[in-house]
């Protein structure tokens, strides 16, 4: 995750490209498995990638404010975030929630 989106490391893709990736996984995983539950493993700086390419800035805005500019430091370690795939279009349900970490105690 990068304020410079389009910004290619000499390892790996740009932020954009990440995200992209994402989504399309996410897209193929929905359309091998309607109506089922798909869990997905991966880091933060990912997530906010491939919610800054899906969302518009008032829909990522309402979840914190100035979203795109502190995206990097808003995914906590374990969180979870839950995303629909509805009629062609992403719906952001939750995000970064940790509510599950304090019931262990």
């Amino acid at each position: 995750c990068t304020l410079e989106r389009d910004f290619v490391p000499l390892v790996g893709d740009s932020a954009r490209k990440a995200g992209e990736r994402l989504s399309s996984c996410l897209v193929e995983l929905s359309a091998q498995h309607p109506n089922e539950r798909i869990v997905i493993v991966t880091h933060g700086g990912l997530i906010t990638d491939f919610m800054v390419n899906e969302f518009s800035q008032d829909e990522l805005n309402a979840y914190h404010p100035d979203f795109v500019q502190t995206q990097s430091r808003l995914v906590p370690e374990c969180s979870i975030t839950h995303i629909k795939y509805v009629d062609g279009r992403f719906v952001l349900i939750d995000f970064a929630n940790i509510t599950h970490l304090h019931l262990l105690g």
